[in-house]
Formats: structure tokens, sequence, C-alpha cells
């Protein structure tokens, strides 16, 4: 590289964006995106995912990066040129309302220590509103990333977490109709 060309911008992917053809089989329309450097494995450090952010895209809330010291979140570290970064960027917004994106201290499967940009949705202010998480997210999360290549137990607990919230969710909306027909019978 010359002393004239750029670097590579670190970017941490640990969502849909783990796979780009998974995200453009579920989101039609996504905006075009040039073929991609090869990633490889690593884990943000001190950050973990919330399922606070609504979106109708996905029909219920999608995860946000936030600050969570001592916590581990496995994902894809790709180096991507300065003229793809607009392309990522744009790329990365109708994603699950990822609009901004913030440093995270990233550790590769080597062992190198560095900084990188992750795309998140922004928080919001106050209590989030009431709503489910989106399973078709939790489902497309855990396929991307076994599409990616990351660890069997991280996927395995993705698609526990995606079971769990079905579960959760059919029961109270089971529980529902029959509280109400309960009490038209007592």
């Amino acid at each position: 590289m010359s002393a004239g060309t750029p670097s590579p911008r670190p970017w941490f992917a640990f969502s849909v964006d783990l796979s780009p053809a998974t995200a453009r089989e579920r989101i039609p329309g996504l905006p075009a995106l040039p073929s991609l450097p090869d990633g490889e494995l690593a884990e943000a450090l001190d950050v973990d995912v919330v399922y606070d952010v609504p979106s109708a895209a996905w029909g219920g809330k999608v995860a946000r990066l936030v600050d969570a010291p001592g916590k581990r979140l496995p994902g894809l570290l790709r180096r991507v040129s300065p003229e793809l970064w607009e392309a990522v960027s744009r790329w990365e917004a109708p994603l699950a309302e990822a609009t901004t994106s913030r440093a995270v201290k990233v550790r590769t499967a080597t062992g190198a220590m560095l900084t990188a940009q992750a795309f998140t949705p922004p928080a919001r202010g106050g209590t989030p509103p009431p709503g489910p998480i989106s399973e078709a997210f939790l489902i497309t999360v855990a396929v991307a990333a076994e599409r990616a290549g990351l660890s069997a137990d991280h996927v395995e607990r993705l698609q526990a977490e995606a079971r769990i919230v079905e579960t959760i969710q059919q029961a109270k909306a089971g529980a529902a109709p029959e509280t109400a027909s309960t009490g038209k019978k007592g």
C-alpha cells in the first residue's frame, strides 16, 4: 500500500449484517452492496445487545448494541476500503434501523486487539415502547451467524433465543383469549 492510500476501516458485524446474502433474502430492495472482503471471526468486548428498538420492517423489536462490561459478542470483522464504507453505511440502515456506527474493542481469533466500527440503532430516550421482539429478526440473525461461520454454540444460543421468544409470545397471545372466555363462563 502506498503512503497516499487510505487504510481499510475495520467493520464489526454481529447481526443480520453477518451474511449479506441472508439479508437480501429477507429484505427485498436493499441498497446495492459491492463485493465485500472476506471477514475473520472476532468478538467485540464489553458490549452486548438488547432488543428494544421497534422496527416496522421486522414486525417487532430488534437488537441494539449497548455497553456491557465483561461481556463478549461474537461476530465477523471485515476490513473495508474507504470507498466501500459509504455503501456499507447505506446498506446497514435498512437492515435493522442501524443508522449509527460506534467504536467497539475487538479481539480477533488470532488474539489481535483493535478498534472497529459496528452499526447499531441509536439509543432511544425513555422507557422502551411495549411490543414483542421480532421472531423473524431473531431467526434471521441465527441463520446469518451460521452462514458466517460463527461457533455452533453461539448459533445454538441464537436459535434458542428465537424459540424462547416464540414460545413466550404465543403463550401471551393464547392467554388473552382464554382469560376472556373464562371470564364469560364464570
